[in-house]
Order: structure tokens, then sequence, then C-alpha cells
């Protein structure tokens, strides 16, 4: 921004600078309010009287207002209540009446929390169900065990307001020692140094002790500091280095009953299995009997898996929790290894219940099923003009294309969402047409998934850019049906969008990748801008894609991981394995949590995509290729 309008935009006008322009004045009111600049915010905001999105001033500004005991606070909260009063409904009401709820549980204002808690536009997150907990249960003395669990008992560091209903619970009696032994094994199972912090305080493990044991080193500090610091040392020391806290496990350790011991081990198979260790299995038996969370019983469940123990495997699936169970994926692996063991008839039944999504497992149970898979058609009829014009009147969706314009898409993609909600099927398919033709890929896909019984592939699986794709498919001769669903996963088809770590466009290049490739194509003056490009960026993507392909010995699932992951993570994998495994078997138990569940949604996408440019039944296994069989390391232990 040139200096004259930087300093308009702050507050301090001066002789000779321009007017900004609404659009400009609303992203200095922006800034200013995230430099918590309230005078920037004021000037800035004067000169977007009018604006679509002034309200965000009113949010903004109050949001900043300090609190004080002379009596401004009351002015503070008259204001607060006229503007949600006035804005009811909105995104940023509903994000100024968060803040004003954790401002009222602050001060223990119990029966204006439960008003504006009924009130609130905006679905509450896990601290704000808990001070609703809270109010309950000061203002009743008493609450209900039911759904504490879900709040409480979670394998992370707890929000403070949770961490207060934990010890408030206590106090009042409702949680007695148990819950206390509970939460502090699910803060060791999170591994976070937060969360055992928060639990040592109620166990009352002292400081010092708790320190030792956070920073012991892979020799141990000995046991003298009583059970709970050698239960944080070895379950910190398997996140490390499993195999020397197996060892150490071994040992004599006095102060750790039986339950303790299984629990550790849980602790070790599962860190081995997050590096493919050879013994994870062994370790997942000795931890079988632990009383775990969920995501430690999916861990022991793939090293289960890993070695086709279909019997445990099932055991470890009918310990989760309901809602684990309910997973597509922990559905169908319990089918199979009902099939496997001879009840077939109990496996169909299973397989039933998943099999009309889809996702990856709702695919291969249609597999397993002998159903073809097949996209379902359209039974109400095509949209009319009329129906694709009432989404332009909807304020909502205006608002979130605002933002989108401003380059502010979090906040474009928070008021998308709230103006869906209530949308029927129908509509929220004219409102996907709308996204598409407005050129917002993304909200196009992710509008038309949340359909509930009529749905339109055609807009869930959208096949922009067909010319550029088709042709650097069959330059490197790729699949287009697999491109697409790499696109669709990383990008959404958004040609301008970057990630946190710098990757860059449709297919997600980072720079020295996209410096590399354009070394390999032999393209001078290459810039990085031009992976924004669609036609530069598909080129370069297929050609990194086929050479992955090529190095991973033509597997589609390792060629995916390696995308995702850089093709030497599949390679060591692959090193780890005892004997060969389906596909579908490795595709569920990549150690890496972000690419295990981007080869499954690749690879069904790519399935999906190949049924809609065919216009035939495709087959996901066909896409999955044969077994994946173990690798020998190179000389030297480099691929």
């Amino acid at each position: 921004m040139p200096p004259a309008i930087a300093q308009q935009a702050a507050g301090k006008p001066t002789a000779e600078a321009p007017r900004l322009t609404p659009d400009q004045a609303f992203l200095a009111a922006r800034r200013a309010y995230l430099k918590r600049d309230l005078r920037g915010l004021d000037a800035a905001a004067s000169q977007a009287r009018g604006h679509l999105l002034a309200d965000y001033f009113d949010y903004w500004r109050l949001s900043l207002k300090p609190r004080s005991a002379d009596g401004s606070v009351i002015e503070t909260e008259r204001a607060i209540e006229r503007m949600l009063q006035q804005h009811a409904g909105g995104v940023p009401a509903g994000l100024l009446r968060r803040f004003w709820l954790d401002d009222l549980a602050a001060r223990g204002e119990w029966a204006r929390f439960d008003r504006h808690y009924a009130l609130q536009e905006l679905d509450p997150d896990a601290g704000l169900r808990c001070q609703r907990q809270r109010s309950t249960l000061k203002q009743q003395g008493a609450l209900p065990r039911a759904g504490l669990d879900v709040l409480l008992m979670v394998p992370r560091e707890m929000p403070s307001a949770c961490q207060r209903l934990f010890e408030d619970l206590l106090q009042s009696g409702v949680l007695g020692s148990r819950d206390v032994e509970r939460r502090m094994f699910r803060a060791i199972e999170s591994g976070s140094a937060g969360a055992i912090r928060q639990g040592a305080r109620t166990v009352g493990l002292p400081s010092e002790a708790l320190s030792r044991a956070l920073s012991a080193t892979a020799q141990g500090s000995g046991n003298q500091d009583g059970r709970w610091a050698t239960l944080i040392r070895l379950s910190q020391l398997a996140r490390k280095d499993p195999t020397q806290a197996a060892d150490q496990l071994n040992g004599a350790h006095p102060e750790l009953g039986t339950p303790d011991r299984a629990f550790l081990w849980s602790q070790i198979a599962a860190a081995g299995m997050k590096r493919m260790l050879p013994e994870s299995h062994a370790w997942a038996r000795q931890g079988a009997k632990a009383t775990i969370s969920d995501e430690t019983l999916a861990w022991l469940g793939r090293a289960a898996l890993r070695e086709r123990d279909w019997g445990f495997l099932a055991d470890l699936i009918d310990r989760m929790s309901p809602i684990a169970r309910q997973d597509s994926g922990w559905m169908y692996w319990e089918a199979r290894s009902l099939a496997e063991r001879g009840r077939r008839d109990e496996s169909a039944r299973l397989l039933l219940r998943i099999a009309d999504g889809f996702d990856f497992y709702g695919l291969l149970a249609r597999e397993d099923l002998g159903r073809p898979i097949q996209l379902p058609v359209r039974t109400s009829g095509p949209l009319d003009v009329s129906e694709i014009e009432a989404v332009e009147r909807r304020t909502g969706l205006q608002r979130a294309l605002r933002l989108y314009q401003l380059g502010l898409r979090a906040d474009g993609n928070r008021e998308w969402a709230h103006a869906l909600n209530g949308l029927n099927d129908r509509e929220l398919l004219a409102v996907a047409t709308w996204a598409c033709r407005r050129g917002i890929p993304d909200r196009c896909v992710n509008t038309a998934e949340r359909t509930r019984e009529e749905h339109d592939f055609a807009l869930r699986f959208i096949t922009p850019f067909r010319d550029d794709i088709q042709r650097a498919s069959a330059e490197r001769g790729l699949d287009p049906a697999w491109v697409y669903g790499l696109i669709r996963q990383e990008s959404r088809f958004i040609t301008n969008i970057g990630s946190s770590a710098g990757a860059q466009g449709l297919m997600q290049i980072m720079p020295a990748t996209g410096r590399w490739i354009a070394g390999k194509l032999d393209q001078r003056n290459f810039r990085l801008e031009q992976l924004h490009e669609p036609r530069t960026n598909i080129r370069f993507g297929t050609f990194y894609l086929k050479n992955v392909l090529d190095d991973l010995g033509g597997s589609p699932v390792l060629a995916s991981a390696g995308y995702n992951a850089g093709p030497r993570r599949p390679m060591r994998w692959q090193e780890t394995l005892p004997n060969a495994l389906d596909a579908e078997i490795f595709a569920a138990i990549i150690p890496f949590d972000e690419t295990r569940d981007y080869v499954k949604k690749v690879l069904a996408n790519a399935t999906v995509y190949a049924t809609l440019l065919s216009g035939q039944p495709q087959s996901l296994r066909a896409w999955l290729g044969g077994p994946i069989g173990p690798r020998v390391p190179p000389p030297g232990g480099q691929p």
C-alpha cells in the first residue's frame, strides 16, 4: 500500500492522501483489528460505510473494547447487545456472541450466559460446550454424566474451559479418583506436554518429578519418582524410540501394576506401528487388554491388519467406542474379518450398511458384494433458470463471494457454510451450480457433497481444464481420471491456491520440485508464479506423477502416497513388510494420517472420475493394482 494510503488507513489523514475505496477501507480496517489498533480501525471503517460486510466493523470494534471497573463496561455491554439484536443470524454476530459468552463465563454470569448460548448463530466449539456444562453445574449443583467423556476424556490437551470443568466436577463430587486416572492416561496417550501437565496437577505429581519424566533420556532416570513418572517417561520414550522403551519396560518396575504395563505396551505398539516396525504386532498383543482410546486402538488394529490377524483385529474393533465403530473403514474391516473367518453372511450384512457410500470403503464394499460401481441418476429433473437466479439473491452467498474477491478465503468459507444452513438438496445443487459458474470450484464441489438424497456427481466431480488434463495425461501415459482424482484432493481446482508448506496451484507443486521439473523439461526462464497457470501446473504435475509412478514400480497406491509424502517414504514402508499385502491393506496401514487419508480419497476419486468419463462401471480394486510386496533396500540403504 502506498505511504499516503497507509497513513490514512491507520487513522493519519494527510492533505494529499486519496480516499480509499470501500473494499480497500475494509481490508485496512481488518489489518487494524488484527493489530488491535482501535483508532486505525475506526478511521478505516469511516470510509466504508454501507459496505456489504460493514457489520464486521462492529464485531471487530466491540471485541477490542477494553473492560474496566469504572462503569464503562456497562456501555460496552449495551453496544454488544445492540449489535447482537441488529445483526442477529449473521456470522459477525455469531463471532461476537462467542466472544461475549467467554466474557460472561469468566465473570460467572451464568443466567445471561445460558440466554446467549441458546441464541448462538455458530456451532459451539469444545471450550464453549464445556462452559455450558459449567453453567449447569454452577446453577444446579449437579450434572449428568452423559456426554462428559466426549469433552473430557480425549487424548489431547483440553481447552482451559474444559480443564476448569473437570476441576469443578471433581470438587463437586460428580467425578472421582477413577476419572482422575482415566484423564491422566488420556493425557499420556496424547504425548502432549501441555495435556500431561494438566493431568499431573490433578494426580499430584510434583513438578520436579514431572520435569524429569518429560525430559528423560533413552537411558531413563530410574523409577524413584513413582508410578506416574515412569508411565510418562516410558510413553514419551516410546515416541522417540519404541525399541528402547520396550527394552526398558521388560526390566524391573515394581511401581507398575499389570494394567500399567499393558497400557505402556499399547503405547509402544502404536509408536512402533507409526514407524512400521515389525515388532509392533507382538507389542500390540501385549497391550491388548489396556484401557485405551480409539486412536490407540486404531494403531493396534493396523498392526493386526498388517499381519492378517483377523481374530485379534475383530477384538480390537469390538472394544472401540460406538462412534468409532460406525466409521466406514472399521465397519469394512470388521466385515472383512468376519468373511476371512468363514462368517460370510454376517459379513455381507455389515457390508450392505456402507455399500451405498462413494468413499473408499463404500466402493470396496460394493465390489465385495458383487455390485457394479454405478453413479446415481438424478430423479427430480434439471434445475430451471429461476432456481439459479434465486441464489444470486442470497445475501450470505454474496457476502462470501465478496470475501473471496478480497482474498479472504477462510472468512469466505465461514460465511458460505453459514449460508447453507437449512437448505434442501435441490437448493444445495442450485448453489453448487452457481458456484461453478462464478468460478468458485471448491465451493461447487463441497456444496454438492452436502446433499442427502438427490445427488449430482457432475457437480461433485467437476471436470474443468479438460483439454489440458487430457493432453498432459496422454503425453505421460497416465489415466486422466487419476489426474482429476488427485487434483480434486489437492486443490479442489483452485488455480491460485498455496499451502502453508509452500505448495502451489492445481497440483500443489513445491517450489524446489517446480524448478527441478523445469530443468527436466528444459523450460528456460521458468518463474515460480507460472505454477499458478493451469496449463503449466498440470504439465509439471503430470510429469512428476509419472516419475513417482515409475520409481515405485507402477503401483497407483504407492505413487499416490509418494506424491503426497515424497517417494522415498513409501519405499521405506515397503522395506518393513513381512510379506506381500493386498493394496487396500497397505493403504489402510500407511503410518502418516494425512497420507493414509489422501491415498484413499485420491483413488476413490479416480474410480468415480473413470466412471464419469467412460460412462461404464469401474472397479476400485483395478485402480489399487495387485499386492504390494516387500522391497529390498539397495546397498547402503539409500533409495
